[in-house]
């Protein structure tokens, strides 16, 4: 069974831990988004690792926001998404993930050599009502 066999399955008969382990043992980061985000029961922290693997910063942050809205933890996701150095994912980061470290974001935007960033900061808090 391919990994988008086992999600479409899951999306259909609910979570199966065998159906999980064929998007685990694939190592597609975007697959274990999308299993996920299909199955609400989903082992999140074993998907995490695979995520974690991802170079795409955008898959990452997805998944950061779908662990914070279930109320799981997402430190090592707001790490790889500070480390990464793209000022706009950073913004939608602390701005959207419940749970996210707004003034470690605040500081490594400010640290960008592109002004816009820190900018567009301080109107996504001012717009929040946040000074």
């Amino acid at each position: 069974m391919t990994p988008l066999e086992a999600i479409e399955r899951a999306k259909s008969e609910g979570f199966d831990p065998r159906l999980q382990q064929v998007v685990l043992t694939a190592g597609e980061p975007e697959l274990a988004y999308r299993f996920a985000q299909v199955v609400p029961e989903a082992d999140l922290e074993a998907l995490e690792a695979v995520v974690l693997e991802s170079g795409d910063l955008r898959i990452i942050y997805d998944f950061a926001l779908l662990k914070s809205e279930r109320g799981g933890g997402i430190d090592l996701l707001q790490e790889r998404v500070l480390s990464g150095g793209d000022g706009g994912l950073m913004i939608l980061f602390a701005n959207d993930v419940e749970g996210a470290d707004v003034d470690r974001f605040e500081e490594a935007i400010q640290a960008l050599p592109d002004r816009k960033y820190a900018l567009l900061f301080d109107a996504e808090q001012r717009q929040k009502g946040k000074e």
